[in-house]
């Protein structure tokens, strides 16, 4: 657990746009930067990330609809994916620097009715490649290389070490007597 104050700002800028035509790992990079250099820091360290499913090389960004939710599940069915995230950091002299994580997962073999009844739960509707792993999704699939806090949010160990390296003193986590 990371515990540092933050403040959310949204960055606007059109992803799509600055992904097109990139590898799904430059664009996860590219749009992370992108988002650090957006937002106005005040002579603050800016934070951004940015989240890509990929699967076979192709990214799953968020199902349109069930259909296209079902669809996106049965072509991940017994394949291994990829979670892959960018951390940017802008420095307060405006450097940007930043990590990237990358995390495997297997889905099982998924049938339809377990597709159609994972889908009426209404979880995957706003997540990409239409999985929340940190919910329902949990069942079927299986973290097999990387980080668990990459795949259900923000990667810690990487946020924390571009955090520490403008200075900012992570406190440590509480420990626990026995």
């Amino acid at each position: 657990m990371l515990r540092v104050g933050v403040e959310v700002v949204p960055a606007a800028v059109d992803e799509v746009a600055i992904a097109s035509g990139l590898e799904p790992i430059e664009a996860v990079r590219a749009v992370a930067m992108a988002k650090a250099q957006a937002v106005h820091g005040g002579g603050r360290p800016v934070l951004a990330a940015d989240t890509l499913v990929v699967h076979d090389g192709t990214v799953l960004g968020k199902p349109a609809d069930r259909a296209d939710a079902f669809a996106m599940l049965e072509r991940q069915s017994g394949s291994l994916i990829q979670v892959v995230t960018a951390v940017a950091l802008r420095h307060p002299d405006e450097t940007i620097d930043d990590r990237l994580a990358v995390s495997t997962l297997q889905v099982d073999p998924l049938d339809d009715a377990t597709i159609v009844e994972y889908l009426a739960t209404g979880v995957a509707d706003d997540k990409a490649g239409a999985l929340a792993v940190q919910g329902e999704a949990n069942s079927f699939v299986t973290i097999v290389d990387g980080s668990r806090s990459n795949v259900v949010g923000l990667p810690l160990a990487e946020t924390a070490e571009l955090l520490r390296s403008v200075g900012i003193i992570l406190e440590d986590p509480p420990t626990s007597a026995l």
